[in-house]
C-alpha cells in the first residue's frame, strides 16, 4: 500500500514537472512562431528562467512546510511542558490536602490515646477497690467464723451489696477500656495509611518535579539552539543570495567609477 501511494505521488510530481515543461514550450512556440525577435538561444533562456522559477515555487513550497513543521512542534511542545506543570501542581495540592488529614488524624490518635490512658487508670482503680472489699468480706468471714451464721451474714450484709456495685462498676470500666482501645488502634491505623499515602505522594512530587525541572531546562536550551541556528541560516542564506549578485554589483561600481572619471 506504502510502495502505491510512493508510486502515486512520483508520478504525480512527474506529470507536474511535464506539465510545467509543456506550458513552458507552448510559450517558447508561441513567441516563436509570432516571429518575436528571438533565437532558439535566448529562447532556451526562457525556459529555464521558467523551470528555475517552477523550482524556486517548489524549494520555498518546502521550506513554508518545513517551518510550519518546526512552529507546530514548538507548540507541542509548549502544551506538553505546561500539562507537566499543571500535573506537578495538581501533586502539590494533593500533599497540602494529605499533610491536613495526617495532621488530623495524628491530633486525633493522641486525644485517643489519653482517654485510654485515663480509663485504663479508672479500670485499675475499679479492679482495685473490687479486690479491697472482697478482701475485707474474707477478712469478716474469717473473723466472724465462730458466730451464727446469721451474725456473720449481718457483719458482711452491708459490704456484700457494696461488692456488687464495685463487680458491675469494674465490669464496666473494663468494657469501656476495651472499646476506646479498639478505637485507638484503629485511629493509629488511619493515621499510618495517611502517612504513608502523604509519603508516597511525597515521593511522586519529588520524582515529577525533578523530571520538570530537567525539561524545563532542556526546553530553555533547545529554544535557545534553534533560535541561534535559525538566525544562522537565516543569515547565511542572505549573504550566499546577496553574495549571487557581488559581481553585478562590482561591474556596476566599476561602471560608476569610469563615469565619475570622465
Amino acid at each position: 500500500m506504502v510502495a502505491r501511494r510512493h508510486k502515486k505521488k512520483s508520478a504525480k510530481h512527474r506529470n507536474r514537472g511535464s506539465s510545467h515543461d509543456s506550458i513552458a514550450n507552448k510559450i517558447i512556440h508561441e513567441i516563436i512562431n509570432a516571429k518575436y525577435d528571438i533565437t532558439e538561444n535566448e529562447a532556451n533562456l526562457v525556459k529555464d528562467a521558467l523551470n528555475y522559477s517552477t523550482e524556486t515555487r517548489t524549494m520555498t513550497s518546502l521550506m513554508k512546510k518545513d517551518l510550519e513543521s518546526v512552529t507546530s512542534s514548538i507548540f507541542k511542545s509548549r502544551r506538553k511542558l505546561i500539562e507537566k506543570k499543571v500535573s506537578v501542581d495538581i501533586l502539590k495540592a494533593s500533599i497540602r490536602e494529605k499533610k491536613d488529614i495526617v495532621k488530623k488524624a495524628s491530633s486525633y490518635v493522641s486525644h485517643m490515646k489519653t482517654k485510654l490512658t485515663n480509663e485504663k487508670i479508672q479500670m485499675l482503680n475499679t479492679q482495685k477497690n473490687l479486690l479491697e472489699i472482697t478482701k475485707a468480706i474474707d477478712d469478716i468471714t474469717k473473723v466472724t467464723s465462730k458466730l451464727s451464721d446469721a451474725d456473720a451474714d449481718a457483719a458482711t450484709y452491708g459490704l456484700k451489696a457494696s461488692l456488687i456495685a464495685k463487680e458491675a462498676n469494674s465490669k464496666k470500666a473494663e468494657v469501656q477500656y476495651n472499646s476506646t482501645e479498639k478505637l485507638t488502634n484503629q485511629a493509629a491505623n488511619r493515621h499510618d495509611d495517611a502517612v504513608k499515602a502523604l509519603e508516597k505522594i511525597e515521593r511522586s512530587f519529588a520524582h515529577e518535579s525533578s523530571n520538570l525541572k530537567i525539561i524545563t531546562d532542556n526546553m530553555k536550551d533547545a529554544f535557545d539552539t534553534l533560535t541561534n541556528t535559525y538566525n544562522d541560516v537565516k543569515d547565511l542564506s542572505l549573504s550566499l543570495l546577496d553574495e549571487a549578485f557581488v559581481l553585478e554589483k562590482s561591474s556596476q561600481t566599476a561602471d560608476t567609477d569610469t563615469l565619475a572619471a570622465q
